[in-house]
Parts: C-alpha cells; sequence; structure tokens
C-alpha cells in the first residue's frame, strides 16, 4: 500500500500530464486553424508533397511500422514502456528510413511521369512544316521590348512585371503588367493596368492601358491574385499570367494545371495536365474556365492558352521514348531542346502560321530539337496548338542537314564579321518557315537592348544569313515576295514611299553605310 506522500505526487504528476495534453491539443488546433486562414501562403509546400507522393510514401511507412511495432508490444507485455536505450535505436532508424526512402522513391517520382508521357502522348507526325503567317509577324525581341517600356514608363510608384504575349487586334504584343514599386507600396497599392509593345515592328511602338486592378500580380497580401485564386481552387498549380486587354477593360488570364495519379512499382506519381484557364477582370471577380469553355470564351478567343511550361515539360518527355536506361546509358534516338546560352527568352516560341484549325487561330509552341550530345542540327521539330494542346512534330532526314537554332546565331555573327559583337548580341532565334523553307530569324541588337540594328533570317539548310533592315522587307521575306532590295523597284518610280517607308529606307541606307566603312577600315588594317 502506498504512503499518502506518494498518492500526492502520483496525482500531481497524472494532473500535470493532463494539463500538458490539453495544452499540446489546444496548441494543435489553434495552429491548424492559423495554417488554413494563411493556407495560400503554404501552398507551395502542400502542392510539393501533393505532386510528388514520394516525399510523404517513406513517413507514411515509418507510420505503419510505428503501429505495427506499438501493437506488437502493447499485445506481449500488456503496456508501453519507452525505455532511453530503446528511443536511442528508434530516432536513428526513424532518419535512415527517410533517407532511404528519398533516395530510392524520389529518381522514379522524377522519371515515371515522363516516361508514362512519352507513351501515351497522341504525337502526330508531319511530312512539312506549316508557313508562317506574313500578317503576323514576331520582330520585337524581349529584351527590346522591356527597354522601350521601360523607357517611356511616367508612373513614379509603379515598375514593369514579368513580359509575356498577348495578342491586341490580332497583332502580338508583348505585355508588362504595371505593378507596385517599393515595399510599402507593395501593401498599399493596386496594379495600375498594363503596358503592351507591338511586336511586328521594330519601331518603339508602345501603349499603356490605365487600369486600377482589384486582384493581380505584385500586390500584397490579399490583393495577390493567387491568394484569391488559392482560396477557390488549391489543388492545382497556377502558371504565369498574362493581361489581356479588351475594348477598354483589362483581364489577367491565368492557365490552370492539375495532376492524376498513377501508380508504378515501388512508388506513386502524377502527370500534369491543362485543366483550363482562370479569368479575372479589373474587379477582381474570377471565372474558372474548363478548356473547353476557355476555347469559346469571347475574352480569349485570339489568345494563346495551351501553358508554356507544360508544352516544354511534355516535349522534353520524349527524351524517356525508350525507356529509362535508354535515357540514362545508351541515348539511342534521344533528344534535346536545343537552347542558345545567354538568352532572355527560351523556347518554346510562339508563332502564327498559316494552318487554321477549328477552335484554332494558327499559333503553334514551335520547339526545335537537336540529338543527344554536342551535336547542334535539328533532329525533330515539335509544334503544339497554342489553344488546344495538339501535338505534331516533324523529323527532318538526316541527310539534310539543317542547322539549328544555336548555329544560327554563330552564322549571323560570320555573315557580318565587321560588326563590333563585344557590343552587339544575337537574340532569339525565331523559327520562319516560307515556302516551306526553314529559316531562323535572329535579331541583332546592342547589348543594352536599346533597339534593333538588323534581322537576319539564316537559311537552315545552306546557313546563308539574308540581312534586312526593315520592316516591310522582313514581312515580305516571310510572304516569299522579297527580291534583293526593295530599294531597285522603288528606284523606278513604280510605288510612292509613305514617311514610314522613307525613315525604313534611311535605315538600310546607314546600314549600308556603316557596312562599307567597317571594309574599309578593315582593308585598312590589312
Amino acid at each position: 500500500m502506498r504512503a499518502p506522500k506518494e498518492v500526492k505526487i502520483k496525482f500531481r504528476e497524472d494532473k500535470t500530464k493532463k494539463n500538458l495534453g490539453l495544452v499540446f491539443v489546444l496548441g494543435f488546433i489553434f495552429l491548424a486553424c492559423l495554417i488554413w486562414i494563411s493556407r495560400p501562403l503554404w501552398h507551395w509546400f502542400f502542392m510539393f508533397t501533393y505532386k510528388n507522393p514520394a516525399f510523404w510514401e517513406p513517413l507514411l511507412l515509418i507510420g505503419i511500422i510505428y503501429v505495427s511495432y506499438t501493437i506488437y508490444s502493447y499485445r506481449k507485455s500488456k503496456k508501453i514502456r519507452k525505455e532511453d536505450s530503446e528511443m536511442a535505436v528508434v530516432a536513428p532508424a526513424i532518419i535512415t528510413i527517410l533517407i532511404i526512402g528519398w533516395a530510392i522513391f524520389g529518381p522514379f517520382q522524377a522519371m515515371y511521369p515522363q516516361c508514362y508521357l512519352a507513351q501515351h502522348l497522341d504525337a502526330e507526325e508531319i511530312t512539312e512544316l506549316p508557313d508562317m503567317d506574313p500578317s503576323v509577324v514576331r520582330i520585337m525581341p524581349q529584351f527590346v521590348a522591356e527597354r522601350y517600356a521601360r523607357d517611356a514608363l511616367q508612373y513614379p510608384r509603379f515598375k514593369l512585371g514579368t513580359a509575356d504575349i498577348a495578342f491586341v487586334a490580332k497583332k502580338p504584343c508583348w505585355i508588362f503588367p504595371l505593378i507596385p514599386d517599393g515595399s510599402i507600396n507593395f501593401f498599399v497599392l493596386k496594379d495600375k493596368g498594363a503596358t503592351y509593345v507591338d511586336m511586328n515592328t521594330s519601331r518603339k511602338s508602345s501603349h499603356i492601358l490605365e487600369k486600377d486592378m482589384e486582384i493581380g500580380p505584385g500586390m500584397g497580401i490579399r490583393d495577390w491574385y493567387k491568394w484569391k485564386l488559392y482560396k477557390e481552387k488549391y489543388w492545382v498549380d497556377y502558371e504565369d499570367p498574362y493581361f489581356v486587354p479588351v475594348d477598354g477593360e483589362l483581364y489577367i488570364a491565368v492557365p490552370i494545371v492539375s495532376y492524376e495519379y498513377h501508380w508504378r512499382f515501388p512508388t506513386l506519381y502524377t502527370i500534369p495536365e491543362w485543366a483550363g484557364t482562370a479569368l479575372i477582370n479589373s474587379e477582381g471577380e474570377i471565372e474558372f474556365l474548363t478548356p473547353e469553355e476557355a476555347l469559346e470564351h469571347s475574352v480569349l478567343k485570339d489568345q494563346k492558352l495551351y501553358p508554356e511550361r507544360l508544352t516544354r515539360y511534355y516535349v522534353n518527355s520524349f527524351r524517356y521514348i525508350h525507356g529509362i536506361v535508354n535515357k540514362l546509358f545508351y541515348h539511342h534516338e534521344q533528344l534535346e531542346i536545343a537552347e542558345v546560352q545567354g538568352q532572355q527568352n527560351e523556347q518554346p516560341f510562339l508563332v502564327v502560321t498559316k494552318e487554321k484549325e477549328a477552335n484554332g487561330a494558327g499559333m503553334k509552341w514551335f520547339i526545335a530539337c537537336e540529338p543527344y550530345g554536342v551535336a547542334h542540327g535539328i533532329y525533330k521539330i515539335f509544334l503544339i496548338d497554342a489553344r488546344t494542346g495538339k501535338i505534331q512534330f516533324n523529323e527532318q532526314p538526316k541527310a539534310e542537314a539543317l542547322i539549328g537554332p544555336v548555329k544560327a546565331c554563330d552564322y549571323v555573327r560570320k555573315a557580318n564579321p565587321i560588326v563590333d559583337w563585344d557590343r552587339m548580341i544575337p537574340v532569339e532565334p525565331i523559327p520562319a518557315v516560307s515556302n516551306g523553307r526553314l529559316y531562323w530569324e535572329v535579331r541583332v541588337i546592342p547589348n543594352d537592348g536599346s533597339g534593333i540594328a538588323y534581322t537576319a533570317f539564316v537559311e537552315s539548310k545552306t546557313s546563308d544569313a539574308t540581312e534586312l533592315h526593315t520592316d516591310k522587307a522582313i514581312v515580305e521575306f516571310i510572304a516569299g515576295k522579297y527580291v534583293d532590295e526593295e530599294a531597285e523597284r522603288r528606284k523606278e518610280g513604280e510605288e510612292e514611299l509613305t514617311e514610314e517607308e522613307i525613315i525604313d529606307e534611311i535605315k538600310r541606307l546607314l546600314g549600308e553605310l556603316e557596312k562599307r566603312v567597317g571594309e574599309i577600315k578593315a582593308g585598312k588594317n590589312l
């Protein structure tokens, strides 16, 4: 029989344990409520665990082992005892299982989705590449457009957000949101609207649509557009937003990517897919559209819809067309996306072709791929419909020996050796298909992005580079109507020059004069 003092001590210990248990429960409830209220801030973590089962599978395994061991111990001794020596063994065992589990499941989690896509993506092979639409020509590179937009910005408390492409009056433009500048303004100001720079000209042609946005990028915290989106639709990823001006109103379009679970020994994995578009108006009202609804929506009828990063991920998946072992060791028929180092804007490139399909506008995500290794020729070209996601590819015969975008920039330098390439850079080798022939449209610009010196079209088969100095010449080249120099026709007085054409002609002549002076200087140096 216990002494009264021992009973009191035991009672106090039991009371203390109950109080600690109550504090723990209340603390857990409070923390859970806090996380729930602020859940948009933790989306990155919860979404990571959701789309990467390899993260929580070892934890689940540890839980199963622990519960099984606890039940076994209880049945054996009718009580659970936690000796210090026992816990000294359990803790390292848990850490070891976690490390081994992540090391095993992690690589499979990364490779299985692309293996699945490589086998199940519906890709149609085409024998010819569609010609580009000469009425929708990309001339202005992103770097120069950003410089033009920034130099003309007249709002003291705002700055440019991330650039994206949208179509205004069916013409491609670089769109930059006007977001608050500064840590205080981040919390107190609204987005001011957007500035857009015409992409189909080499001249500075920027416009500003001033519109206070209730929610948008670059605003904090509850005015952040993703805060509102996560509140309504949580278990998805939202791709980069782009602004769409329509009849004086400004909308924000945000592509949505959802995930589908699959199983392959020894782990679960997820497959990303386009789940539609979230459309936000200036009042902050959100409309969640399925892919079918987005295609028919009046605001998005002339816009790209299919997510850019998802397109790149899908094409990268074809590296696994012959399985994991081939991807890691043999590299048989393995492709790589052709990357030009040091570019601000990379593949996929959005181009508009003459190929019009149902619910489409000829817009394609264009991705050129090289063979695996040090080769830089064209292996396969993928065209993904920028509205429906339909995948097409063209595989050029190896005997054609077509050069890719990486080497196209080198041939531009070679064609004009008198240019000071320490001050000038070739950027954005955009594909341009004219009369079935593939060219790389390379813009040569100053290092500071202050304008376009000239545009060169490099033929992928012969590597010949054609230098053009006017917008009209570029359009005619893509249309297949360019004849040497347009000045030859004008000398005959067949057409009257407009003010813009006169400016273009002066620019062309100045370019020729600069080139001639460089040749004379080079000859003297010899």
